[in-house]
């Protein structure tokens, strides 16, 4: 791999411009339609015509769920995650790369929104009719969302970058924006707090168990930011320190373990911006988080260390045991044993994927790949692949929850068209194009 297909830039005026785009993606459409898509598409609108409503038994009740969104067609494939089943994809209009999903999809969560990350700022719809029920604009393109673990708040991290000096045109002041989530308050959907942090390039949010804490991954400024939620401010700022070679360490991404005691943050580790000539080798740190103010790195990994290729982002199993880490540059999830602090192994899922989400059990992980539309479903317990399931196109971004949407004939039959390269319904904008996107 050479230097600018590891760190996704491309050469421009002597530095380097980040891409947002997957550049091994399939587009199914390159050489036409194919028969096989248009016979499928075909029986698929043929079904959808003639039903009232939902493919599935059990829509509109409790049940585990993974839903999947499609960055490709804009739709959204939901997931059966007792039996691992694609129950039916329908078209949405707009879809996430990273929606908000680390707490509020447990089986005990009565929680009945999907927060997704959009152009601009971050929408809500609502799980059972999949409509929108919130839109907030933040001013920036990029923004990472997620839910505190009382599901009383949402914290959006605007404004992230890869670049560590801002162009001439682009916004110096970034800002971390606390919304209120429950659907239940007068506010619901409303700003109830902002913190501009400057050219920080704020990239993730995550949070402890208690939600007293969350954590934020700083690009630019290459720091680790911990806020607490409720009164909303900054607690404390730490370096993350030299990297293990030359260039810069670019911390751009974080997830906390459930039980609070420990977090993985990847970096991009290598040359940035001023640094054309260095590539990105990337690394993942682990940190121990047990006094969440006073956050220590315990162990870097690097490339000499057995990480194949930089990660983008990482998940953290329930029994913090293993690390789940997406690495786009290869085919594969990457393992990592946290006693050992050591990568384990490589898991075969058939494409490339930046992201993945636990089902509500948190007994299986969904990884979606965007380069082989489907997702691969991981076991916890053994750590292996238990299989594949079909999805729309380029699935990028997964989250779980207990509700079974009841959709419509109409969001069924527009899924059909959209399979077959239609533009149909309202294509909502996204900061992330039809692939991936990524701070790092």
């Amino acid at each position: 791999m050479d230097q600018h297909e590891d760190d996704g830039g491309r050469e421009r005026d002597g530095g380097t411009e980040p891409v947002r785009t997957n550049p091994r993606a399939t587009n199914p459409f390159r050489n036409g339609i194919d028969r096989r898509r248009v016979l499928q598409s075909s029986a698929a609108v043929g079904a959808a015509t003639t039903l009232s409503g939902c493919l599935s038994d059990t829509s509109g009740q409790r049940a585990p769920t993974v839903y999947v969104f499609n960055n490709g067609d804009r739709t959204l494939s939901i997931i059966d995650a007792d039996t691992d089943e694609l129950l039916e994809t329908v078209f949405i209009g707009t879809t996430a790369s990273f929606p908000a999903n680390q707490y509020g999809t447990g089986v005990d969560s009565e929680y009945d929104t999907l927060w997704l990350n959009v152009s601009g700022g971050v929408k809500a719809i609502d799980q059972h009719t999949l409509d929108e029920v919130a839109s907030i604009d933040t001013g920036f393109g990029p923004n990472y969302p997620n839910l505190t673990p009382t599901e009383e708040y949402l914290l959006v991290a605007a404004g992230g970058t890869t670049t560590i000096d801002p162009e001439p045109d682009e916004p110096t002041d970034h800002v971390l924006v606390r919304i209120d989530a429950d659907r239940e308050s007068d506010t619901f959907g409303e700003v109830t707090g902002e913190i501009p942090v400057g050219y920080t390039g704020p990239c993730d949010v995550t949070f402890e168990p208690s939600g007293e804490y969350g954590f934020v991954a700083d690009i630019a400024n290459e720091t680790l930011t911990v806020v607490r939620v409720d009164p909303f401010e900054i607690a404390a700022r730490v370096d993350i320190g030299d990297p293990t070679g030359d260039g810069h360490v670019l911390p751009f991404m974080c997830t906390a373990s459930f039980d609070g005691d420990r977090l993985l943050v990847e970096n991009g580790e290598g040359g940035l911006g001023s640094d054309p000539d260095i590539p990105r080798r990337g690394s993942e740190s682990i940190w121990d988080t047990s006094d969440p103010e006073a956050p220590t790195e315990l162990e870097r990994i690097t490339r000499d260390d057995g990480l194949s290729a930089p990660t983008i982002t990482s998940e953290v199993d329930p029994e913090t045991e293993a690390a789940y880490l997406f690495t786009p540059g290869i085919d594969a999830v990457t393992v990592i044993d946290l006693e050992e602090r050591a990568v384990d192994r490589e898991l075969d899922i058939g494409g490339r994927a930046t992201s993945g989400a636990w089902a509500p059990s948190r007994e299986k992980l969904y990884v979606p790949v965007q380069t082989a539309n489907h997702v691969a479903v991981i076991d916890r317990d053994r750590r292996e692949v238990l299989t594949t399931i079909d999805t729309g196109e380029s699935p990028t971004g997964a989250v779980g929850g207990m509700v079974r949407p009841e959709t419509t004939t109409t969001q069924r039959l527009q899924s059909s068209l959209a399979t077959l390269g239609l533009s149909v319904g309202d294509r909502e904008p996204t900061f992330c194009p039809d692939d991936n996107c990524y701070c790092g």
